[in-house]
């Protein structure tokens, strides 16, 4: 059955790639993700060692979280993961 889609598997040849972008900033991001699914990416200005998390969701609307913010998303899924026995 090598020619069997599925509708529902979407982002088979995403992946998330490192960077360092045009204006010099260390640039983390989702790339390959099919049209109309939600993107997101992390920026980190080396000199002022600020941080930035966008989201960008399929309708169009954007989120974008400081890094103190983004930590405390980050922390949040940790912990709930873990305790959900999903750390993997």
């Amino acid at each position: 059955m090598s020619n069997y889609y599925d509708p529902f598997v979407q982002n088979k040849n995403a992946r998330i790639v490192s960077r360092v972008s045009r204006n010099g900033k260390l640039r983390t991001e989702t790339q390959g993700r099919d049209f109309g699914t939600t993107n997101m990416a992390l920026s980190t200005d080396p000199n002022s060692k600020a941080t930035r998390l966008f989201i960008d969701f399929e309708g169009g609307d954007t989120v974008n979280l400081s890094g103190r913010q983004a930590r405390t998303l980050y922390r949040l899924l940790r912990t709930h993961y873990k305790y959900a026995g999903k750390s993997r």
